[in-house]
């Protein structure tokens, strides 16, 4: 279970097993396919999912519904300290096998990510990346093999987009500086215990296809190594909700290790991100450097806890560097702690989480002023997964 959290059809996309190893032939034959998105756990979809065949295929149906709650200190203008939501409502329509596959998520979300304001899910809905926020065509002439087209996942990154996907309901700061969902062609590969993508895409959904990345996996038993690297082929100068220009115009690194036993989940990873001068923008060149861990326990078959760690430390060369955090030259540690509670279809999960920010510009950090160098959130999200 490692950086492939995202990718469908590759390693990274978490395969679901069941122990059918001694229930027989007509057990197996029952079980579904590996679903998709790619779940990190510790929430899993339905084993029995709804399905029905068509024109001699069969089309699965699942989804998740979930509600949050969450207060916080010190919150800048404009963001309620405390709130109540939607943070899932979607619905996935998939065929998983053969030769022609496909996949349509579709649904009001939020994305919300540690340090940055809260936007209510039909604001973030709207302004991201609409009521299909994924949707894409593979085919995939033989298992080792295949290509894909519409509305992916990003190949960057540790922490996929929706919270049902991942260990902790709040995304990190390191997911902050990555792109989500992108629109382009992707094409995968698996030869032995080695796993690749490649991708042209339009970046963090800028509608430019400027931008190329990549990924090799290197999968060991328990053990997996990945080397990532996208970036951005040419200057792009659109600036939207979810297409910031300095992290659109940027070139992204990690490197990850995963380790998957019975009880632990251990993903450690580097990141680094660098971006050239913006003269559209009057920002020289700047970069920033850095390190997470997310691990997650398995008590028993009930609960388990969650937890993730993160260091990000920003450089400016000059005062007119571009930004990636709180101004340059900033940094900013976090600590998140999500124990989980699973019982057949239904979770709930709170959460408690810590940024803490040095080095910020004036008024670009917590508080009325944003002068406050920390802040302090906790969130309850609750739902079924079907």
């Amino acid at each position: 279970m490692t950086n492939i959290l995202r990718r469908p059809g590759m390693a990274r996309a978490i395969v679901m097993t069941t122990a059918l190893a001694s229930a027989g032939m007509a057990a197996a034959q029952d079980a579904p396919p590996a679903l998709l998105p790619g779940l990190s756990g510790p929430l899993s979809y339905n084993p029995k999912p709804v399905s029905f065949d068509l024109a001699g295929s069969k089309i699965y149906v699942t989804g998740v519904a979930s509600g949050y709650v969450g207060a916080q200190s010190n919150s800048t203008p404009g963001v309620a300290s405390s709130f109540a939501d939607v943070s899932n409502a979607q619905v996935i329509i998939q065929k998983p096998e053969g030769l022609f596959q496909f996949l349509v998520q579709a649904g009001l979300y939020s994305h919300e990510t540690l340090g940055l304001g809260y936007a209510r899910a039909t604001t973030y809905t709207d302004a991201t990346y609409g009521p299909v926020p994924q949707a894409w065509i593979k085919l995939a002439p033989s298992s080792s093999f295949n290509v894909q087209a519409g509305i992916l996942p990003t190949l960057i990154g540790l922490e996929a987009p929706f919270s049902f996907q991942n260990m902790n309901i709040e995304r990190g700061v390191l997911w902050g500086q990555e792109n989500v969902l992108t629109r382009g062609v992707q094409a995968n590969t698996t030869v032995g215990k080695v796993t690749a993508s490649v991708a042209l895409t339009d970046g963090f959904f800028s509608g430019k296809f400027n931008w190329l990345s990549g990924i090799v996996s290197y999968v060991d038993g328990p053990h997996t190594v990945s080397l990532v690297l996208g970036g951005a082929l040419t200057r792009n100068a659109r600036s939207t909700f979810s297409t910031p220009p300095v992290q659109n115009n940027s070139t992204i690194f990690n490197l990850i290790y995963s380790y998957s036993g019975d009880k632990w989940l251990v993903q450690p990873y580097f990141q680094y991100a660098r971006v050239g001068a913006l003269p559209f923008l009057g920002t020289t060149k700047a970069d920033n450097w850095g390190v997470g861990l997310l691990a997650k326990y398995k008590i028993d078959d009930n609960w388990s806890l969650p937890m993730r760690l993160e260091y990000v430390d920003s450089n400016a060369p000059t005062a007119t560097a571009a930004s990636f955090l709180y101004g340059p030259g900033s940094n900013a540690f976090t600590v998140t702690v999500t124990p989980t509670y699973t019982f057949d279809r239904f979770f709930i999960r709170p959460e408690v989480s810590l940024v803490q920010v040095s080095g910020a510009a004036p008024g670009a950090a917590f508080g009325a002023l944003g002068q406050n160098k920390s802040q302090v959130r906790g969130r309850l999200e609750f739902g079924v997964m079907f």
